[in-house]
């Protein structure tokens, strides 16, 4: 049977806990289930290998039952309890899930009240009135899901950065291991780009063995098969369900080879049909005259021109981020303590950590009541005592419908950080939905909008916002947007980042991490703005701690 990724049994879980909640079974059960799939798909090393060593159970939210149900899916690949459940309602409940603004709750209901049980009865559903008629719910719910299920359909398909992107670094890792002396490989396309979504992972291999390569690549444990295998380049599939194209070239013209596979078709248009044959990339470039443009850049937006010029931009880097402002604990949706957090971000490198969980509005993430808030300053003190890492007590502070805070402006006032966010009321008109930000940016304690798009990537449309009029007011205000660098958000995304600056926005890049590995999200984030033109002087976390809280000084003022 083939290895499960971490990301296939953090998927199953899910489909258990989200099963599990519509059909009634035990909350508490659910929500271990969903906690335990946050867990796995953060993961830096394969379930398997925690298993053989006896460390699954040692880790956060992971009991002894959970633990033996992951081993027995790892084992057999079959999870019992959602077998059963599967067995007595249609396991098409769970596309449900897929449609914008459809949650737990409502899903329940039209499975419950009106026997929906798949996406076109919830279309039937929807179109004859039947959901307006459920109280509570009414004319405006089901319009919202009418236009939803409208945006699943643009859905195109593709897969996110953050999930084939480290699968490609594996892949990459196992065959350079197994290739041919002398032999090479690099990740190139839409990857190597750092594009938000890719329809499959690009590999170019360099070698003077060409006969040996497919049944090295067969070989591969992350790989089921070959597909097809013509003109020096093979595709394959992985058990994770990502296609693999991989070109197969000389070491002689290696750099030619990977600028053809990496450059967006607009970058590619932009250069000589016949490229020179060179082993490196530097070589090509510069035989055309140009400086090497970084891979992220190859969008055929002027990079050309200025790689012609000597003018290309000095580009952010990963090492540039000196801190981050928004990162959850256990005291809401998080899975590791105040300490461990802190500790982590310590370890790399960083001079600053924001702790901002969940304001008291969002429920379902556990959110702070004014209480709780009060008593987690306390172990943030502590915990910046024992590290010696400035920690910011902060809060992600729930916007209401009406642009109204979770919290009253003493409480904020009291805080060290504030970060504005919304999560609900995404559909409302364009003016209305403006009018409610821009009231939040105006509020001298709010400091950051997190996420301001409210979009989920291939899940969830963003707000309809006039970003003309609240990027200006940002850019007044000097109140900071954020990019968020989770690969499920990556909001702003690169095209409103660069307007954001441009009309003289601050902005920030956090990972919104909910767990120590949640940090690995940053180069992400990064990319995004380097991608905007964004320098570290307009990136507020780049800044020196002196400079970051002199600026939430006039913050305040």
């Amino acid at each position: 049977m083939p290895l499960l990724t971490n990301r296939e049994i953090a998927e199953t879980l899910e489909r258990y806990a989200n099963l599990a909640s519509i059909t009634g079974e035990n909350a508490f059960r659910s929500r271990a289930f969903q906690r335990a799939a946050d867990v796995v798909r953060d993961l830096h090393e394969p379930v398997i290998a925690l298993m053989d060593r006896g460390d699954l159970r040692r880790l956060p939210g992971i009991g002894s039952g959970i633990a033996d149900a992951i081993e027995t899916l790892v084992r057999t690949g079959a999870l019992p309890p959602l077998d059963a459940l599967q067995r007595t309602v249609p396991a098409t409940l769970l596309d449900l899930l897929q449609v914008p603004g459809v949650g737990v709750k409502t899903a329940t209901r039209v499975y419950r009240e009106l026997g929906v049980v798949d996406l076109p009865g919830l279309l039937a559903a929807a179109e004859s009135g039947r959901i307006r008629a459920l109280p509570g719910l009414g004319p405006k719910t089901e319009a919202n899901i009418l236009a939803a299920m409208e945006a699943l359909r643009r859905r195109t398909g593709r897969f996110l950065l953050g999930t084939a992107l480290p699968l490609a670094r594996r892949i990459v890792a196992d065959l350079q291991g197994t290739l041919p002396a002398g032999s090479s490989v690099a990740i190139s396309g839409s990857v190597r780009r750092m594009e938000e979504t890719v329809a499959d992972i690009d590999l170019v291999v360099s070698t003077r063995v060409h006969e040996a390569i497919p049944a090295t690549v067969a070989h591969l444990p992350l790989l089921s098969g070959i597909v097809r295998h013509e003109n020096g380049s093979l595709r394959v599939t992985t058990h994770a369900g990502i296609p693999v194209d991989i070109v197969v070239v000389d070491p002689s013209v290696f750099g030619t080879a990977l600028i053809r596979a990496t450059g967006s078709a607009d970058h590619l248009a932009l250069l000589p049909e016949v490229l020179p044959s060179a082993p490196t990339e530097e070589e090509v470039y510069s035989r055309l005259d140009m400086e090497w443009i970084a891979p992220d850049l190859r969008l055929g937006l002027g990079e050309v021109m200025q790689a012609k010029a000597g003018t290309l931009p000095t580009l952010l880097s990963v090492g540039d981020v000196r801190g981050e402002f928004h990162a959850h604990t256990l005291w809401s949706d998080g899975t590791a303590t105040i300490l461990d957090m802190v500790r982590s971000a310590a370890e790399r490198g960083y001079a600053f950590l924001g702790v901002s969980d969940h304001s008291r509005a969002l429920g379902v993430a556990n959110g702070l009541d004014a209480a709780r808030l009060a008593a987690q300053r306390q172990e943030i003190e502590k915990a910046q005592r024992a590290t010696g890492l400035r920690v910011f007590a902060s809060c992600e502070v729930e916007v209401h419908r009406d642009g109204l805070l979770d919290f009253d402006d003493h409480i904020l006032e009291a805080l060290d950080l504030v970060i504005a966010s919304t999560h609900s009321g995404l559909r409302q008109p364009r003016d209305v939905l403006t009018e409610r930000l821009l009231r939040v940016i105006a509020n001298p304690h709010v400091d950051i909008i997190a996420h301001p798009s409210g979009r989920l990537v291939e899940r969830r449309e963003g707000g309809d916002f006039d970003w003309n009029r609240v990027f200006a007011a940002a850019a007044a205000t000097r109140t900071a947007l954020e990019i968020n660098a989770s690969p499920e958000r990556l909001d702003l995304n690169h095209d409103l980042a660069r307007r954001a600056l441009e009309a003289g926005c601050l902005l920030t890049i956090n990972c919104d991490a909910h767990s120590t590995v949640g940090f690995d999200a940053l180069e992400y984030g990064v990319a995004v703005a380097r991608k905007a033109g964004a320098d570290p002087d307009r990136i507020v976390n780049c800044w020196p701690i002196e400079r970051i809280e002199a600026w939430l000084q006039t913050r305040q003022t």
